[in-house]
């Protein structure tokens, strides 16, 4: 068995000319590039980018190289088409489709959780291609320490209102955790494969962090290849 075959389905550190970063691959085809400080995912690797203008919402697209698209989430069957979205403490996560070869980035923070994205996203692909939600596998990217991400109490209530766990209250404050949030979501769609990240971003020396002060983006770019 080969070095990348061992990696399928587990994040793995990746290390060149000094630079370090993170890599995760859906089998021998799908694979995805987590940037850090080290390494920007667009200056390093070629081909067609696809992004869109993020708004902290639960608007998906299928991605298009024409227009510039608004919303969180992106998804495509493409080949060769490099899919990112940007981060700084807000939780990127991608889904893969295997049998229909279906490639997704979301981006969801506070705001995009409690809308409920990711259910959204699962959604929208059993209506479009009748895709049963519980096949997806699911991987996360970085997001903030649950331990430093506090919120309001306007937060909290969301949260209850539409009943996704994931916020503790510690001596009368509230913090969020934003993968358990979206893992209690996706779960209740019936995914059972579900990958998370090894770090935090900010814990981590390795990415930006919006809660630090850092005004840079950690990019998460995925890409079917041939």
């Amino acid at each position: 068995m080969s070095k990348r075959e061992k990696q399928f389905n587990k994040w793995f550190i990746n290390t060149k000319n000094g630079k370090k970063w993170y890599e995760f691959a859906f089998g021998p085809n799908v694979k995805i590039f987590q940037g850090t400080k080290d390494f920007d995912p667009l200056l390093e690797i070629k081909g067609k980018f696809i992004d869109l203008l993020q708004i902290h919402s639960a608007v998906i697209h299928r991605a298009g190289l024409d227009i510039k698209l608004v919303g969180d989430g992106l998804f495509t069957k493409e080949e060769n088409l490099n899919l990112y979205i940007r981060t700084a403490d807000c939780l990127p996560i991608i889904f893969y489709h295997p049998k229909a070869n279906i490639l997704a980035l979301v981006h969801a923070g506070w705001k995009g959780t409690v809308l409920g994205i990711s259910g959204n996203f699962l959604l929208k692909m059993k209506q479009l291609y009748g895709l049963e939600t519980c096949d997806w596998e699911v991987a996360f990217g970085p997001c903030i320490d649950p331990e430093i991400y506090e919120v309001g109490e306007e937060v909290f209530s969301f949260f209850g209102k539409f009943n996704i766990d994931g916020i503790t209250i510690n001596d009368g404050h509230y913090f969020l955790d934003l993968e358990e949030a979206n893992i209690d979501i996706i779960k209740k769609y019936g995914v059972c494969k579900i990958y998370r990240f090894p770090e935090k971003t900010y814990t981590s020396k390795l990415f930006y962090s919006y809660r630090k002060g850092d005004t840079e983006r950690n990019i998460t770019m995925g890409v079917i290849e041939p």
